[in-house]
């Protein structure tokens, strides 16, 4: 019996220690994931509410800085491509999702790109031996485009591509406090990325920006053509074609005879209309 009663105390003993070494591993994996975990209620959410440029939409296609200034601040994420270091990639393309911002919601626009990185994720990684980047923006990030019938890979859907290099921002300068605080009221949740995970802030460093937002190809814009823009100044009376196509700011086409004898149909299109192409049924 007595035999027994140790054996039972020490199969005890053993699932009370297994027990608190579960207990202690998990409170390391929540600590580690508690940047990334949904926020409590009555805490900052991250919830994106948009960041409305202080106009009634897109500018002008023909304007390509200031659409280039448009998208930047009208964005709050871009997709970011760079060299991938992994060895069985390494020199390839790689993408990422990275959350961006050029100022604070609802400030005026800077052009400059602010974002955090972390030695966690490849991007950074990447960066860490190469700095070079290309970021893509799309007008459609917001749905803007899908929303008004148009086609993401459509020109008209305007996007832009810039290039450049990323720099790491020193702690304590006035530049690294405007970023900082740019990214927290985007991006609320970013305070809780720097407790545990090393998030640092970076900028972009432009050397070329490409703008595709009409027929015909994409345009360059010079670094400073780009950073004289002012994409706050309206521009309604020459209106980008999705604004005049969300506004119905154009006729439709306008059939001007139609002859049940003769079977002739005659369809007039305004030269300025973004209809490209009329499906006929006979």
């Amino acid at each position: 019996m007595l035999r027994f009663c140790g054996i039972f105390f020490g199969i005890l003993l053993v699932l009370v220690v297994l027990s608190g070494i579960e207990t202690r591993s998990q409170y390391r994996v929540d600590d580690e994931l508690a940047a990334f975990r949904p926020i409590d209620a009555g805490e900052e959410t991250n919830e994106l509410a948009g960041n409305d440029i202080e106009q009634s939409g897109p500018p002008p296609h023909t304007e390509y800085a200031k659409m280039a200034r448009y998208l930047v601040h009208k964005a709050e994420w871009v997709s970011m491509g760079s060299l991938s270091t992994v060895d069985a990639i390494k020199g390839y393309p790689m993408v990422n999702i990275i959350a961006s911002a050029d100022s604070a919601r609802g400030a005026k626009s800077t052009g400059t790109l602010y974002f955090y990185l972390t030695m966690l994720d490849y991007t950074a990684q990447d960066l860490s031996k190469d700095n070079r980047l290309t970021v893509l923006l799309s007008m459609d990030q917001d749905l803007e485009c899908s929303k008004n019938g148009i086609d993401p890979m459509e020109p008209t859907c305007a996007r832009i591509m810039i290039s450049g290099r990323a720099v790491r921002l020193e702690e304590g300068t006035d530049e690294f406090t405007f970023g900082k605080n740019a990214m927290f009221s985007r991006h609320p949740a970013a305070k809780h990325w720097l407790d545990t995970h090393n998030f640092f802030l970076c900028k972009l460093d432009i050397v070329q920006i490409a703008v595709l937002d009409y027929y015909g190809g994409p345009h360059y814009v010079t670094v400073e053509e780009y950073m004289k823009a002012n994409p706050d100044t309206d521009g309604s009376e020459k209106a980008h074609p999705l604004l005049r196509l969300s506004q119905d700011a154009f006729a439709a086409p306008e059939v001007i005879s139609n002859s049940d004898s003769e079977r002739t149909i005659t369809v007039k299109i305004k030269k300025d209309s973004p209809v490209r192409h009329i499906n006929l049924e006979v």
